[in-house]
Parts: structure tokens; C-alpha cells; sequence
């Protein structure tokens, strides 16, 4: 929802009173960062995660951290610019299919939404660990059809 740039660039605010906010600073027409910190302006227009549009002082802002969303990785076996699914799960070739069930069992207990239910966590850490969760979950499934096809050969 914030992450493009005609929408705004998602940023958490840290004021000088200590106050930490998070939302979307309005874009300039280049919609970097820098260009809409550079502005001749004195306020900065923001709007906050609950929708309130709001006009910040720049003076009384301590620093500005842009928010990036996670970047994904791709599980493509036998390559060199992504992760091995094998090596995701902690596997090393040639393994056995409870091998692999251990190991995916292992990684799936660290990252189910489950064990993060009832604790109050930074959106960045809810995306990483839901993220997580899946590649481990896509993983164990190409992991699986790997060794279920070399089972059948």
C-alpha cells in the first residue's frame, strides 16, 4: 500500500521530543526521499497508518529512515543467485525423506505465525517471518518431489 512511489514513500519519523511515527510522506515529482527532505519548505506533509493526514515541522524532526519492504528470495535448485532449497532447510546431498521432514519440521517451528500470535512485533518482523515461514514451506515441497522422483527412478 505505501511501498510505490505515487502513493508516498513509507518512512518512520523519529521526532526530538522522542515520539517515533510511522507512515507515508507525500512524493515529490521525482519521489526520492532526499528530494522531499530538500524541499524550500518548512513542513513536511505526512500521513500516518491510520489515515490522518498531518503537517510535520521540520525542525523538530530528529531523522527520517525509509521503510523497504522485504525482498523475497527465490528457491531455484542448482543455482548460483538464489538459495538452494536444500540448503534453506540445512540439508546436504544425498538425504533421506525423514531427513527432510526432521529438517523442515525443525525450520517450520522457528517461523510459524503461530509461536508469534500473541506478541505485539514490528510490521518489518511479521513480514520477514511470514516470508520465511512460506520459502521454508516451498522448499520442503520442491526438497520432497526431488527425492519422491529420485525414489521412483
Amino acid at each position: 500500500m505505501f511501498s510505490s512511489a505515487s502513493d508516498g514513500i513509507e518512512v518512520s519519523i523519529r521526532m526530538l521530543d522522542g515520539a517515533t511515527l510511522r507512515g507515508v510522506l507525500s512524493p515529490s515529482m521525482t519521489g526520492t526521499l532526499e528530494s522531499v527532505l530538500s524541499k524550500e519548505t518548512p513542513f513536511l506533509e505526512f500521513v500516518s497508518r491510520n489515515g490522518q493526514r498531518k503537517f510535520l515541522a521540520k525542525h523538530q524532526i530528529a531523522y527520517v529512515e525509509p521503510v523497504e519492504p522485504l525482498k523475497k528470495l527465490v528457491l531455484a535448485p542448482k543455482s548460483t543467485r538464489f538459495i538452494d532449497a536444500f540448503t534453506l532447510l540445512g540439508l546436504e546431498r544425498p538425504c533421506t525423506l525423514s531427513d527432510a521432514k526432521a529438517a523442515y519440521h525443525a525450520k517450520a517451528r522457528l517461523y510459524h505465525p503461530d509461536v508469534f500470535a500473541g506478541q505485539v512485533l514490528p510490521d518489518e518482523v511479521l513480514r520477514y517471518v511470514t516470508d520465511m515461514f512460506r520459502q521454508v514451506n516451498t522448499a520442503f515441497t520442491e526438497v520432497r518431489s526431488e527425492l519422491e522422483a529420485v525414489k521412483a527412478a
